[in-house]
């Protein structure tokens, strides 16, 4: 996730220096690259946000069990 940032970084970088003058082959080039790095943002968020879903699983059930103890 930590290299998706960082490409983030680059990325907006890069759009704030982008020349909206470029050849239309330039920016359907650029086009393309946008959205592969937004399915990319994407799918990391997706794994992120199961991942949390797996450990607030595991939580819930660890602190049901304690309560069952107690």
């Amino acid at each position: 996730m930590v290299s998706a940032l960082r490409t983030l970084e680059d990325y907006v970088t890069a759009m704030a220096t982008r020349n909206d003058d470029a050849d239309l082959q330039r920016q359907l080039l650029d086009k393309e690259r946008d959205l592969m790095m937004a399915a990319q943002i994407g799918k990391d968020l997706l794994d992120k946000n199961a991942e949390l879903s797996r450990q607030n699983e595991r939580i819930t059930e660890e602190y049901t069990q304690k309560l069952e103890v107690s």
